[in-house]
């Protein structure tokens, strides 16, 4: 029986944080997976058309999941590479899933990142080894955020580093969503930092990381800190560029295969 992963990702357009994160992510999961494709997709279709342009084609879920009926095979696995249950899982991944699920013998869906309780404490153990911090530091982790509606991982992953009293600070970049700017700014007030460690949660950079984060322009995270009074130091790497992060995602599947591991 012909098996497949699909590695289900947002996408990102820069080469160098697509391969290191994106990418290396895939290539981990087929070295521990040999019996299984492995298969990547994108549900962004703007990164999609943008990648066209530039000669690279990445198939959307539906597209690879046609694909991979067309070819024969009969068992499919689509590993989402989303942090959070969120809108784009539930709009891209599960609606492809559920659409195709006549396609295959077996098709499953693996969980997110963040899915449970135990998931947050292993997602820092993965993370802060890769962002030592200078001593008086506190360390800000950038996420998206939801647009249309508040996701509470962000709350909860907060929750979690606060219980194990870590200098830690979780932050979205939606301004429609939370903790926003002004609740980041008020923990750093209330425990006297003066120093700060800027780096991404999440899986790839980009745009949402040079830029939102760590761009020059006063509407970035880095220059409001700045001008707040902080000394801003920036981590630009994904998350997808720490080995600890990646092995996440062959954890989830080892849950949901266990008898193929």
């Amino acid at each position: 029986m012909k098996k497949a992963i699909v590695f289900c990702s947002f996408g990102v357009s820069d080469a160098r944080a697509r391969q290191a994160c994106l990418d290396a992510s895939a290539e981990l999961i087929q070295q521990h997976f040999p019996a299984f494709t492995v298969r990547q997709a994108y549900t962004s279709v703007f990164i999609q058309k943008r990648l066209k342009a530039q000669g690279i084609v990445i198939d959307s879920l539906p597209e690879a999941l046609d694909r991979l009926q067309q070819e024969g095979f009969e068992q499919v696995i689509i590993q989402p590479s989303h942090l959070t249950p969120g809108e784009e899982f539930d709009q891209k991944v599960m609606r492809a899933a559920d659409e195709a699920a006549d396609k295959f013998r077996s098709l499953r869906v693996s969980h997110p990142v963040f899915a449970a309780p135990e998931d947050y404490p292993r997602a820092l153990a993965a993370i802060l080894p890769e962002l030592p911090l200078a001593s008086g530091e506190q360390l800000v982790l950038l996420g998206h955020g939801s647009p249309h509606h508040h996701n509470p991982v962000y709350e909860r992953l907060q929750q979690e580093a606060d219980r194990q009293h870590l200098p830690v600070h979780v932050g979205v970049l939606e301004q429609s969503d939370t903790p926003d700017y002004g609740t980041v700014r008020r923990r750093l007030q209330a425990c006297e930092a003066d120093q700060v460690l800027l780096a991404p949660l999440l899986l790839a950079g980009g745009m949402h990381v040079t830029s939102d984060m760590a761009g020059d322009a006063p509407e970035s995270w880095k220059s409001r800190l700045t001008a707040d009074g902080y000394t801003v130091r920036t981590d630009l790497r994904g998350l997808g560029e720490y080995p600890a992060f990646r092995a996440l995602y062959l954890r989830r599947l080892e849950e949901l295969l266990p008898a193929e591991c």
